[in-house]
């Protein structure tokens, strides 16, 4: 099977670079994949898990938070409003942000304001499943 260039970059930084035999994103219509030589498209992004395969048959799995990915030809670039390497999550931290996320939508005493709560309930929940995956 043939490779693919495949980046994933947050504002802040790339949180992945390399070369894939298939990867799986969060497309707002539903998950997708893409493979080498894909027909080029523009798509939008759903909170989710990116899970992308080498040729070793290695699984990684980087959690984002929505954004847009380019695919052409040999590349592919996904370029996230936020996103971290499964590896990189924290877990604790992300059951506390979970049970914080939980706390602003029963109306409690919150760091976060109720508007944000649904977002944050949706990015903490993704963020543990990435961790638990890595």
């Amino acid at each position: 099977m043939a490779e693919f260039t495949l980046s994933v970059v947050a504002p802040d930084r790339t949180i992945f670079e390399g070369e894939v035999l298939s990867a799986v994103v969060p497309g707002v219509n539903g998950y997708m994949g893409v493979m080498a030589n894909h027909e080029p498209i523009i798509a939008a992004l759903e909170t989710g898990i990116v899970e992308c395969k080498d040729a070793r048959g290695q699984s990684t799995h980087i959690a984002i938070g929505g954004g847009f990915m380019e695919v052409s030809g040999t590349k592919a670039i996904i370029l996230a409003n936020s996103g971290e390497a499964a590896s990189e999550i924290d877990l604790a931290d992300a059951e506390k942000e979970l049970e914080e996320a939980r706390k602003a939508l029963r109306g409690e005493s919150s760091s976060i304001a109720s508007e944000d709560a649904q977002d944050a309930l949706k990015r903490a929940m993704n963020r543990i499943k990435a961790a638990r995956r890595a």
